[in-house]
C-alpha cells in the first residue's frame, strides 16, 4: 500500500476513535428521543445477545461494525424475517433484513449493501437503507501483532405513519405523515489474532438526524465497545471453534450490557449460540450446508425471550444466508 495512503487512513482511525469516546462523553449530557431504536437486527448476532461489534465476520457487520466487512472472504447474501414480542394481543411487530456483502480483494476492501424494515402493520413503518465500505490497514499496527480495520456506513432513514379516524385530525400530521433523513456510521476493529482478541468501536447516527414531523426529533446517536475473544477449542469444556463477546451500548443516557457466546461443532457445520441483554435472554441455532463447491447455505434461527414483558412468549428471529465463491 502506498505510504501516503497508510498515513491517510491511519489518520482516519485516530480521528475516529477520538470522535467515538467524545461522543460518548457528550451523550450523557444531552437527551435525545427519536424512532429507529435498535430492535436486534440479524440472526445470529441476537443469537449471542447482540454482542457483536468486536466479532463482526459476516453481513451483519452492516449494523454492528462495518469495519468487520474487511473480515468477510465470500460474496454473502442474507436475508432475515423476525416476530416480535408473539403472543402479547394486539401486537404485531415485523422486522425484515436483506443484506449483501461484496469484497473486492485487500488492496480496494469490501462493500455492503443492506435494507432493514420494522413495521407494526396499518400503524407504523420504519425503513433504513445503508451502503457500507470496510477496509483492513495493511502492517500499520504489526509490530503489536495487530491489524487494523476502519469501516462506515452511509444511511438513509424514513419512518412514515398510518392514519386512522382517530389520528387523521391530529396537527402533529398537518404537515405529511413520513419524515426522512440521511446520517452516517463509523466503525474500528482491531485484531489481536495471535491472542485470539478483538476489540470493535462503533458510533451510529453520528449527526442525529432530525426525523419530525412537526417538532423537532432527533435520532440519538449511539455508541458501542465491544470485546471478543476466540479460540478453536476451549480447554477441558471440548467446546469447538468457540467464541465469547461482550458489548457495552451507550444510547441516549441509557447504558445496556450485552453478552453472548457460540460455538460450532461438527466440523464447524452446526452453530449454538446463547446470549442475553438487559431486556431479553437470547439462544440460536445455526447450521451449514455445502450446496457446491465453494458455495454455502447458511440457516440461523434466533430465539428472545423478554425479561420484562410477561404475557409475551417470545422473538422470533430466522434467517438464510448464501456465501458464494
Amino acid at each position: 500500500m502506498d505510504r501516503n495512503v497508510k498515513k491517510l487512513l491511519l489518520k482516519a482511525a485516530v480521528f475516529g476513535f477520538g470522535f467515538i469516546v467524545l461522543n460518548s462523553l457528550l451523550i450523557t449530557h444531552y437527551s435525545l428521543h427519536a424512532a429507529f431504536k435498535d430492535t436486534g437486527w440479524g440472526v445470529r448476532p441476537l443469537g449471542m445477545g447482540g454482542a457483536f461489534t468486536a466479532v463482526a465476520n459476516d453481513s451483519n457487520a452492516q449494523f454492528y461494525n462495518p469495519a468487520g466487512l474487511s473480515q468477510v472472504g465470500q460474496e454473502e447474501l442474507t436475508f432475515m424475517s423476525a416476530k416480535l414480542f408473539t403472543g402479547l394481543d394486539g401486537v404485531d411487530i415485523n422486522l425484515n433484513y436483506l443484506g449483501f456483502v461484496y469484497p473486492m480483494n485487500v488492496k480496494y476492501g469490501t462493500l455492503g449493501f443492506a435494507w432493514a424494515a420494522m413495521s407494526t402493520p396499518s400503524l407504523y413503518r420504519e425503513d433504513t437503507v445503508t451502503l457500507s465500505y470496510g477496509r483492513a490497514l495493511d502492517d500499520v499496527l504489526r509490530v503489536y501483532g495487530a491489524n487494523i480495520s476502519l469501516g462506515f456506513n452511509a444511511k438513509y432513514l424514513k419512518h412514515e405513519y398510518e392514519l386512522d379516524k382517530r389520528t387523521v385530525n391530529d396537527p402533529v400530521f398537518a404537515s405529511g405523515t413520513a419524515a426522512s433523513a440521511s446520517t452516517a456510521d463509523i466503525g474500528i476493529l482491531v485484531n489481536f489474532n495471535r491472542i485470539g482478541l478483538n476489540c470493535g468501536l462503533m458510533s451510529k447516527n453520528i449527526t442525529s438526524p432530525d426525523v419530525g414531523l412537526k417538532t423537532e426529533d432527533p435520532v440519538p446517536n449511539e455508541n458501542v465497545i465491544g470485546l471478543s475473544y476466540y479460540t478453536k477449542k476451549v480447554p477441558y469444556l471440548a467446546l469447538p471453534y468457540f467464541t465469547s463477546a461482550l458489548d457495552i451500548v451507550q444510547r441516549d443516557q441509557n447504558t445496556d450490557a450485552r453478552v453472548g457466546v457460540e460455538s460450532w461443532f461438527f466440523k464447524g457445520r452446526f452453530a449454538v449460540r446463547v446470549g442475553g441483554r438487559m431486556q431479553e435472554v437470547t439462544m440460536g441455532l445455526g447450521y451449514e450446508i455445502e450446496i457446491m463447491k465453494d458455495t454455502q447455505l447458511v440457516i440461523d434461527y434466533a430465539f428472545g425471550w423478554p425479561l420484562e414483558i410477561e404475557e409475551s412468549s417470545g422473538s422470533h428471529r430466522i434467517s438464510l444466508s448464501v456465501r458464494l465463491p
